[in-house]
């Protein structure tokens, strides 16, 4: 799968996204990740135009996601929480032999 970078827009709009999924305002993930309370509104609406690696870093622990996810579209642009729904509601609905493959396939993934 190839990354491609966002540019500012799309970080920005990445960011509102993330954050909103996890159920955050923005004072609340400034205040997680260290930062003056209007810190992410300033990100977010672009009059911070460079956030720094650690700031990044802080901020993807606090959404729970990786820094490729803030900072690159990889054609996946659900986020975690809806992607794991998503895959709960197929795993209801499958039949049993679909289920093994997927089982199988999964474990290959993870014993990587």
């Amino acid at each position: 799968m190839s990354l491609h970078p966002l540019d500012g827009k799309q970080f920005r709009a990445r960011l509102v996204l993330l954050r909103n999924a996890k159920g955050l305002i923005q004072e609340e993930l400034s205040e997680k990740i260290g930062r003056a309370n209007n810190y992410i509104s300033r990100v977010e609406t672009g009059r911070i135009k460079t956030v720094p690696f650690d700031v990044l870093a802080k901020i993807a622990l606090a959404l729970d996601v990786t820094i490729d996810d803030l900072l690159f579209v990889d054609g996946i642009t659900e986020t975690p929480d809806v992607i794991k729904a998503r895959i709960h509601r197929w795993l209801e609905t499958i039949d049993t032999k679909r289920l093994r493959k997927f089982y199988r396939l999964l474990l290959l993934i993870i014993e990587e």
